[in-house]
């Protein structure tokens, strides 16, 4: 298939369009300043498949800033599913996000029928992403499929994330974690991007959770990497309410047959190693 990938020199762009091309795939990579979504496109001749990464993908950033956040997420994600379909693409991959359960959902584990909950404004773009795609499935018949990714991590992630900014801090010797009753489903890059890969071969229309359906707290996950890298791990008290999250990640199996398969012992070992 000839593939386009918006958003390919992100930290999940890099990984697939190296799985992509490795499974015989045809990748036409953009990112910005070559690609501008907020903006109609010239379509880059006949295509297959679209996989929207593309986007302001940090809830703090979207909230200090909802207009670009509304534009890139919402208006842009309209301008590549507009792309895709002048292009005679008959699948599109949305980025989405298990934050659209809110955090914490009203249940663990959490699957895709859990109601959605416009928390804030990253939310809030995604979840109107999700319905643009379902609008352009039932009204013009292109097929669809919304990643909704926990809590990805491994090599070449960017500071501002939870492990990154913890392996730098352990790194410097100056080691603390604030919120450790906080819980995460950690999912590494690599079954990440199995998922992609399956998603974009599939037919299966509707969001699909991306989680190794096991809860983390974050003073695990600090720990593992305070002892991988010889430090001690001191404790900050006074943090906000703790906060779950956890996938069920069934459908996922059941559509894709895709099931984790990195432990995330192994997987903050090769995070570190990089």
């Amino acid at each position: 298939m000839r593939v386009l990938v918006t958003g390919s020199e992100g930290f999940i762009g890099r990984h697939l369009q190296k799985a992509l091309r490795g499974a015989g795939h045809q990748v036409l990579a953009r990112d910005l300043p070559e690609m501008d979504i907020t903006q109609p496109m010239p379509i880059p001749g006949a295509l297959d498949a679209v996989i929207h990464l593309a986007a302001v993908a940090s809830p703090n950033v979207c909230d200090r800033d909802p207009a670009t956040a509304f534009a890139v997420n919402v208006l842009g994600t309209h301008n590549v599913l507009k792309l895709a379909m002048a292009a005679g693409a008959k699948r599109f991959i949305l980025a989405s996000s298990a934050h659209v359960y809110g955090i914490s959902p009203k249940y663990l584990p959490t699957d895709e029928r859990h109601p959605l909950w416009l928390q804030d404004t990253y939310t809030t773009t995604k979840i109107l992403s999700e319905q643009l795609c379902n609008l352009f499935w039932e009204n013009y018949g292109l097929s669809y499929a919304a990643i909704r990714l926990f809590n990805g991590y491994g090599p070449g992630q960017q500071l501002g994330y939870f492990i990154p900014d913890k392996i730098q801090q352990a790194r410097a010797g100056n080691f603390n974690l604030r919120g450790h009753q906080v819980t995460k489903d950690w999912v590494y890059i690599d079954d990440i991007i199995r998922a992609y890969v399956l998603a974009v071969e599939s037919q299966f229309v509707g969001p699909i959770n991306v989680g190794t359906g096991v809860e983390t707290d974050l003073w695990t996950v600090a720990n593992q990497v305070a002892k991988n890298i010889g430090v001690e791990v001191a404790i900050q008290h006074g943090a906000s309410a703790p906060t779950r999250m956890c996938a069920d990640y069934c459908r996922a199996q059941r559509v894709l047959g895709w099931r984790p398969e990195v432990t995330l012992e192994e997987g903050l070992a090769r995070t570190i190693k990089g």
